[in-house]
């Protein structure tokens, strides 16, 4: 006959957040690695991988300029298609990731405010805790980041023309680009022009509208702490006031992107023409 202990439930209550935690941490782990690796083993094709890409994108490129069309060539289509889908996986992934880092963050906060244990316990939780909240801002980072790049991945290709510098074909047909570029708008422009311009277009106005969101989520969410703030007890009112400051500081941010995306969004033949001169 099992015997009754008035510690069991106490144990129950103690090991279940454990458990929790070890499971999250775990869990995050995994999917930080998944970040990493699954992206180019589940986009990639017999012809064309992260290892290549650039090159393949570079040759196309040229290919594509020279041609008078607007129409993508076999190369640069394939790059174009690889990055989507190389995107689009790593988008899911990241949105993984800021799942499981915002739930390992609360069982974090959840014991913190419990002020269980000695001091170094407790710093050795609010570690954690910032531990989680930094990764929790690197897989939102990178949700925006991989988004925008599947929206219009011939845009975000466009980087890898002048990354390592450029030679022979290359760098003539990107002086041909930059001419044409800083004379837009113009009728004798080529077909080629007025796609990355379409392409750059979307590229800023995709994270323009995700900075936007988050500008107002945060901003909200400030609010809400700065109120509750004024209605802690001393110590959790400090802690409130700490994240209240952090998610102002951090809408202040995502408006400033926003901003600056709208304006290359509006302006995209002029955005094109400075990144062409060594901008972005």
């Amino acid at each position: 006959m099992t015997r009754f202990s008035p510690f069991r439930p106490v144990l129950r209550m103690t090991e279940t957040p454990r458990r929790r935690l070890g499971t999250l941490t775990a869990l995050a782990a995994a999917t930080l690695l998944a970040f990493f690796v699954a992206p180019n083993a589940l986009a990639r094709d017999s012809s064309v991988s992260t290892a290549n890409v650039s090159d393949t994108f570079r040759q196309g490129f040229v290919a594509y300029w020279r041609s008078g069309s607007g129409d993508l060539p076999d190369r640069l289509e394939t790059a174009v298609a690889f990055w989507f889908r190389f995107h689009l996986v790593k988008a899911g992934v990241s949105a993984l990731l800021l799942a499981v880092a915002v739930a390992l963050g609360v069982v974090l906060w959840r014991q913190v405010r419990q002020r269980t244990g000695g001091w170094p316990a407790r710093v050795r939780l609010g570690l954690s805790w910032v531990s989680a909240a930094a990764l929790g801002l690197f897989a939102l980072v990178a949700l925006v980041a991989n988004v925008q790049g599947a929206a219009a991945p011939f845009a975000s290709l466009l980087p890898m023309l002048t990354s390592g510098g450029a030679d022979g074909e290359l760098a003539a047909t990107l002086a041909e680009v930059r001419h044409q570029a800083d004379a837009s708008p113009s009728p004798r422009h080529s077909p080629a022009l007025t796609v990355m311009a379409g392409d750059f277009a979307v590229y800023h106005a995709v994270l323009a509208t995700m900075a936007a969101a988050l500008t107002c989520a945060l901003a909200v969410t400030g609010v809400v702490l700065w109120k509750r703030s004024r209605t802690s007890a001393e110590g959790r009112s400090r802690r409130t006031t700490v994240l209240a400051a952090v998610s102002s500081l951090l809408a202040a941010a995502w408006l400033v992107i926003a901003f600056a995306n709208v304006t290359n969004a509006v302006n995209s033949q002029q955005a094109l023409a400075r990144f062409f001169a060594g901008g972005w």
